[in-house]
């Protein structure tokens, strides 16, 4: 399974990186990536091209309760906190946009998560997105709201993994 990006890396030019759209994304890989990575909140990954940072992402661990979720996601759920996995940032360079930069982070992001999901319990995908424009993206991938907010959105880990596991067995 090949990943696209590379765990954070302090030596890379971040303070010219602009998204163009949220300046607390631009902030963060500048200047709180690094805080985050030594104390072990998140891990950031880089996608890097000729030296340049032109996207990145960022996950942690999270849980969610019954109450989060949909009616829909729900169903045959547990009525205790269930692991998940939080997409905490996802940016890609202003010059990059519209490039598929970031349909490839999400797939590099997905495969993580697989890899995950194959040492450790992972029930949903959850982020939240910083706009309306963001969470229609992410319904655009499957991703529905919670009960908690309009722009946290949820996805079952099921159909990722069953996925994964379909390719696996072609191979």
């Amino acid at each position: 399974m090949d990943f696209i990006t590379v765990p954070f890396d302090r030596s890379v030019d971040r303070t010219s990186f602009d998204c163009g759209r949220h300046a607390s994304l631009n902030a963060y890989i500048s200047k709180l990536a690094s805080q985050d990575e030594k104390r072990n909140v998140s891990r950031t990954f880089m996608l890097i091209d000729a030296g340049t940072l032109i996207g990145y992402y960022t996950l942690a661990n999270a849980s969610l309760v019954e109450s989060d979720l949909s009616e829909a996601q729900m169903k045959r759920m547990p009525r205790y906190p269930m692991p998940a996995v939080l997409l905490s940032r996802l940016a890609v360079d202003k010059h990059q946009q519209g490039k598929g930069v970031g349909k490839r982070l999400i797939s590099d992001f997905f495969r993580r998560v697989y890899a995950v999901s194959k040492h450790s319990g992972v029930a949903f995908i959850i982020v939240d997105a910083k706009d309306d424009e963001a969470a229609c993206y992410y319904k655009s991938l499957g991703f529905v709201e919670t009960n908690t907010s309009p722009l946290r959105l949820a996805l079952s880990t099921n159909t990722l993994i069953q996925g994964y596991r379909a390719c696996d067995s072609d191979a």
